[in-house]
């Protein structure tokens, strides 16, 4: 079972965990430790969770996969991790995994894309029901379109329906209220819970399927660490319950995994503290709007993380026209706006390059369109957190060396597997046939 804890500074999490008591944090603290390296050393250019576990997944560098966007799963050509322990006839399973393919469905018990994988459809079908609401707020969440969340949120509702998902739907009520009392009911703490609600989920199908190879991606702390990680004086709410959240979501791991089963802790990278050093994050109000207030029409924006989207176009002079359009654009105090990049002949890549705080009153001028910068775009936050080459593994039930590169980490996954046929925890019973 490998846990992906995006981006978390471990140094920071073990403190906390003493701190508050945290006992499966400790406990998973207590297994080996390795240290993963990077060669992409620019955040935005590399340096990013949806590229360092592409390399994770396919066993590549970025130099050899090639993959730098978030949503960029139909590109990728190199086998998964899951697929190459499938072609020995194991079973598979995972649940949230950012930037990563479906592909070929050998052995596959379940799978949940990352809600910014647009491309990408859950399996089992009904699976999609669940991904419904939280991938039209992933796109639209500073201007949500009541209608649409509501109609997604109907979706939920139809997938937890059935009785056998129920003992679920408890559990995850119960820590919404406890959640509510001690946040309120926000977008952060929502995202916490949303991970909340995954690894029951998780387990849930973990429980029925007991796939050989199983694998879980949570983002809310990486989010936390780059909203709320202040040193010094008390914890932001936020910050105590994705701390103490995080070590729930790993009790229900550790208490759901098999006799001798492996289980591997990552973050894929981390993050160090920049809390005060004026970090700035935009994001756009209405993605849609924002493309056509600068004058871009006829385009579909897919949006990605937090500041930068893709739009998908039918001509590629549309195309053309927006490319020109976004790089031309600068502030009225003299920034430019955007980094763009063409990635298809109808698919334009663009990225808010503004970081610093921008006065009221800065207009933004695309082509022949002006708008106040504060209509298109909204203040997130400043960041306490930002990327870094280094990353660590804690390991129990699988021998890796103390230091090792980031997609070096499936070489050794897929020898566990190869290496293992005989082996009760991995038996051919549990093969898929």
């Amino acid at each position: 079972m490998m846990i992906e804890l995006n981006e978390f500074n471990a140094d920071y999490l073990l403190e906390m965990s003493k701190h508050l008591k945290l006992s499966n944090l400790q406990r998973v603290f207590s297994y080996h430790h390795s240290t993963t390296t990077t060669a992409d050393l620019v955040e935005h250019q590399g340096l990013d969770p949806w590229v360092q576990w592409v390399g994770i997944h396919c066993g590549a560098p970025t130099s050899v996969h090639g993959i730098r966007r978030l949503g960029n799963t139909r590109v990728q050509t190199l086998p998964q991790i899951w697929h190459v322990i499938a072609a020995h006839g194991y079973t598979w399973g995972t649940w949230g995994l950012m930037n990563a393919p479906f592909g070929n469905p050998r052995g596959c018990c379940f799978f949940m894309p990352d809600p910014w994988s647009f491309d990408e459809v859950a399996w089992p079908t009904n699976l999609n029901h669940l991904l419904a609401l939280p991938r039209y707020v992933a796109k639209n969440y500073l201007e949500l379109d009541l209608k649409r969340a509501f109609t997604a949120a109907l979706r939920t509702a139809l997938f937890f329906a059935p009785p056998g998902y129920w003992p679920v739907l408890r559990q995850f009520g119960k820590q919404c209220l406890h959640a509510a009392v001690g946040t309120g009911i926000n977008l952060h703490t929502l995202t916490t819970l949303l991970d909340y609600l995954g690894v029951l989920c998780f387990a849930h199908m973990r429980s029925k399927q007991r796939p050989n190879l199983s694998i879980i991606f949570l983002n809310h702390f990486a989010h936390l660490q780059h909203q709320f990680w202040h040193v010094g004086g008390a914890l932001h709410p936020e910050m105590k319950l994705g701390l103490v959240l995080s070590d729930a979501m790993l009790g229900l791991l550790l208490a759901n995994k098999g006799n001798n089963e492996a289980v591997l802790l990552m973050n894929g990278l981390k993050q160090r503290n920049v809390a005060g050093q004026g970090n700035f994050v935009y994001r756009q109000r209405n993605p849609q709007g924002a493309i056509e207030a600068m004058g871009i029409r006829r385009g579909r924006v897919e949006q990605c993380m937090t500041h930068d989207a893709n739009i998908l176009f039918n001509d590629s002079k549309d195309a053309d026209k927006a490319y020109d359009i976004l790089d031309q654009c600068r502030l009225s105090d003299g920034h430019k706006v955007f980094y763009v990049e063409r990635q298809a002949p109808l698919r334009v890549f663009y990225q808010l390059l503004v970081e610093h705080r921008v006065a009221p009153g800065i207009s933004i001028a695309a082509g022949n369109c002006s708008q106040p910068f504060d209509a298109i775009f909204q203040l997130v936050c400043e960041r306490t957190g930002a990327h870094v080459p280094e990353g660590d593994i804690y390991a129990n039930g699988i021998d890796l060396p103390a230091t090792i590169q980031n997609h070096k980490v499936f070489g050794f996954v897929s020898d566990y597997f190869t290496n293992s046929c005989t082996d009760t925890t991995i038996s051919a019973n549990n093969r898929s046939r």
